[in-house]
């Protein structure tokens, strides 16, 4: 029983311990950044990548069309 309640103890010391610690302090001159702003940036972001990857897969599909007509030639 003594044994239990030592291995209880020291796993919630263990535990607690790190809790303990020194709280850090957040910068508290950086700016509140709009998140409106962030929203209209990723999804203007995602529209570009969007436009990319529609641009490499004519690409893509453009020679697939060129390498089908040299083979039926």
């Amino acid at each position: 029983m003594k044994n239990r309640i030592i291995f209880i103890f020291t796993i919630v010391s263990i535990l607690l311990l790190p809790s303990c610690g020194e709280d850090t302090q957040e910068s508290t001159s950086k700016e509140i950044e709009n998140p409106v702003d962030k929203y209209m940036d990723s999804r203007v972001n995602a529209m570009d990548r969007a436009k990319q990857s529609v641009k490499e897969s004519n690409k893509k599909v453009t020679e697939q069309n060129k390498a089908m007509d040299a083979l039926t030639k």
